[in-house]
C-alpha cells in the first residue's frame, strides 16, 4: 500500500502535522508533498490532503487542488488559529469533505489548533481590519504552541489505524465503506 500525503502550509503548522503522519503511518511505501513546491502525480493508494483554514475554508490553494482529486481513496487534515473543538473548526473540515466525498472515498480526517498568521493577527487577511480583542490576543498567545506533540501524535495514530483498516478490507476482499 502506497501512502501519499499532500499539504500546503502557512505557519508550518499544518506541514508539522503531515510529517508526523508520514513518520506514523506504517506503509510498504510512503511519500509527502508540499503543494507549494509543485503538483504531484497522484499515485498513492490513499492520499491524505492536509490544508490550512482561512474563513471557514481550506486555503484557496488546498481548495483549487482538492477540486481535482477523483476516484482517490482520501484522508484530510487541518490547522487553524481557532479551537479544534468548535463548529467553526467542523465547517473548515466539512468545507474540504464536501469538493471530495462525492467522487472519493474518505477514511477520516484530523483538525488540529495551529498558530494564527503573522498578516491575519494584523487585520491584512481576509478577515479585514477587525481589531483584536483581549480575549483573541490571549488565544493567539495559546495557540502559538500548537501543534503539540500530543496533537501530532494522534494525528499519525487515527491515520495509521484508518491505512489498516483500509488495507485489511483489501486484503481480505471486504468492500470499504467510505466513513462520510
Amino acid at each position: 500500500m502506497k501512502v501519499q500525503i499532500i499539504y500546503s502550509s502557512l505557519t508550518g503548522c499544518t506541514e508539522k502535522i503531515a510529517r508526523a503522519i508520514y513518520n506514523g503511518v506504517e506503509a510498504e511505501s510512503k511519500s509527502i508533498h508540499n503543494l507549494k513546491d509543485g503538483v504531484p502525480e497522484l499515485d498513492g493508494d490513499i492520499i491524505l490532503l492536509g490544508y490550512w483554514g482561512i474563513s471557514g475554508d481550506p486555503n484557496d490553494e488546498m481548495v483549487e487542488f482538492l477540486k481535482t482529486v477523483k476516484g482517490k481513496v482520501v484522508g484530510i487534515f487541518c490547522t487553524l488559529g481557532y479551537y479544534a473543538d468548535t463548529a467553526y473548526a467542523r465547517s473548515i473540515i466539512d468545507a474540504g469533505l464536501n469538493l471530495l466525498k462525492d467522487s472519493n472515498q474518505v477514511i477520516g480526517t484530523f483538525v488540529c489548533n495551529g498558530a494564527v498568521a503573522r498578516n491575519l493577527k494584523e487585520g491584512q487577511g481576509k478577515f479585514g481590519n477587525e481589531p483584536p480583542t483581549e480575549q483573541k490576543e490571549i488565544r493567539w498567545e495559546i495557540t502559538d504552541s500548537h501543534p503539540t506533540e500530543a496533537e501530532c501524535a494522534l494525528a499519525a495514530e487515527r491515520f495509521n489505524e484508518r491505512v489498516r483498516l483500509y488495507s485489511r478490507c483489501k486484503e481480505l476482499n471486504i468492500p470499504f465503506t467510505s466513513i462520510v
